[in-house]
């Protein structure tokens, strides 16, 4: 009897010991699989996307330190779609931390997340490249960007490639409209269904062009349209994001439009009016439209031949060529109201030949609802380096526009607004 108490005493003692293991193990950590695999996160900035983040999966139960940034190297080559190398080098990592598999932080997670230093002068960064060989030399390709990731400490290695997650670009969807031309668009819909609530479409510009619907969503900053901030301007507001196959410039017959007209036009307005008929909550009469470079020249072009759809437009750098603006399209624009911005210095557009030639038309011809903000130069407001002087979409994706041509600030019944106050005030 004696020895059988022990032996269940033994026994006792042996199930609360796997228990507690159990416990620990499950407390502090995720059970996953460790393999030589890592994933990455593609974030939105000014300048476009960069990979931001490097996610890889570690054994933290071998008691080793995986959280040491020092102890890492994060390497890149980059390649184009025909497998010709574009350029490789080195990542600078910024801080290693604990995380889950999507690179958020989690003091029990299997996973180490490196935050890699990003900049709008860092091409090694990026998921695409200027593809030479596309429409007018302008589209991007996706980069075929291969990691090796290493910890000299521990001697682990992560080279295949997972996933990569897209954070900032998860609130659109995606969809292709079927008109005259295929066009795939993005969109982001509001479910409140108790008001109506306005539509902003915005047009890219020459460089996002393509069937990919991701190189609209993270070409540029055009996920700030449904950050908390920008839709509480609007009480909440609908984002069209339309894509062109080539670019809004293409007269419809593969070449670019020398007299203004794009073949575009027509499948853009039918996309409008059909996302207008699929949405109650959508108030038609506060549509509102804009774009940068290619699309500031076709939010003019179709702001001219349908000017009784939108509520005010916002050209941005737009390369509508003012000779190719008639008396009568002036007369169609003055009275919609129109908020330009342009850089003087724009080496892509000339700012003379588009939007200063047509903003003193559209004054003389009398323009009441007009304005106009011009910038000497362009800087990141948040990482501080210079661009070309064609990316006054920097201020105005991120709406920081709020002078006028003289330079005072626009106002709406006395008070300074913004370019997306503005156009929040606006109805036809």
């Amino acid at each position: 009897m004696k020895m059988f108490k022990k032996q269940m005493l033994l026994l006792c003692a042996l199930l609360l010991a796997m228990t507690l293991v159990g416990c620990s193990t499950n407390n502090n950590t995720e059970k996953v699989e460790v393999t030589p695999t890592y994933s990455l996160v593609q974030n939105v900035y000014g300048w476009g996307s960069s990979y931001s983040k490097v996610i890889v999966p570690v054994n933290y139960a071998n008691g080793k330190d995986y959280v040491n940034p020092a102890d890492y190297t994060v390497s890149v080559e980059r390649f184009d779609t025909a497998g010709n190398a574009l350029d490789k080098g080195n990542r600078v990592i910024t801080a290693a931390y604990r995380s889950n598999a999507e690179g958020k932080s989690d003091d029990k997670g299997s996973y180490v997340c490196l935050d890699l230093a990003v900049t709008a002068t860092m091409p090694l960064a990026q998921p695409y490249y200027t593809d030479p060989n596309s429409y007018g030399k302008t589209l991007k390709a996706w980069a075929d960007c291969k990691y090796t990731v290493t910890n000299k400490t521990t001697g682990d290695t992560w080279n295949e490639l997972n996933t990569v997650y897209h954070p900032d670009e998860a609130k659109f969807a995606s969809a292709v409209f079927e008109g005259d031309k295929t066009i795939p668009y993005a969109y982001y819909e509001v479910t409140d269904t108790t008001e109506k609530h306005p539509l902003v479409v915005w047009l890219h510009g020459a460089g996002s062009g393509g069937t990919d619907i991701g190189f609209v969503t993270g070409g540029m900053l055009v996920t700030n349209f449904v950050s908390d901030e920008v839709q509480d301007i609007f009480g909440g507001a609908h984002i069209l994001l339309p894509q062109s196959e080539t670019i809004w410039m293409d007269d419809g017959t593969g070449n670019y439009a020398v007299d203004g007209n794009s073949g575009y036009t027509s499948s853009i307005i039918a996309l409008i009016n059909k996302y207008i008929e699929e949405h109650d909550n959508v108030d038609a009469s506060r549509v509102y439209l804009g774009g940068c470079s290619n699309g500031g020249y076709l939010t003019l072009e179709l702001a001219r031949k349908y000017p009784d759809t939108f509520a005010a437009i916002f050209p941005i750098c737009e390369a509508m060529y003012d000779v190719w603006v008639s008396e009568d399209d002036i007369n169609a624009l003055k009275d919609i109201p129109t908020w330009f911005v342009h850089c003087v210095n724009d080496p892509v557009v000339n700012i003379q030949a588009t939007a200063d030639a047509t903003y003193a038309r559209l004054l003389a011809a009398g323009a009441k609802d007009l304005h106009f903000t011009r910038y000497e130069s362009i800087n990141d407001p948040d990482y501080g380096n210079a661009y070309g002087g064609h990316f006054s979409w920097i201020y105005s994706l991120k709406n920081l526009c709020t002078t006028d041509y003289d330079g005072s600030p626009v106002t709406v019944n006395g008070n300074a607004v913004t370019l997306y106050e503005w156009l929040a005030s606006n109805t036809k």
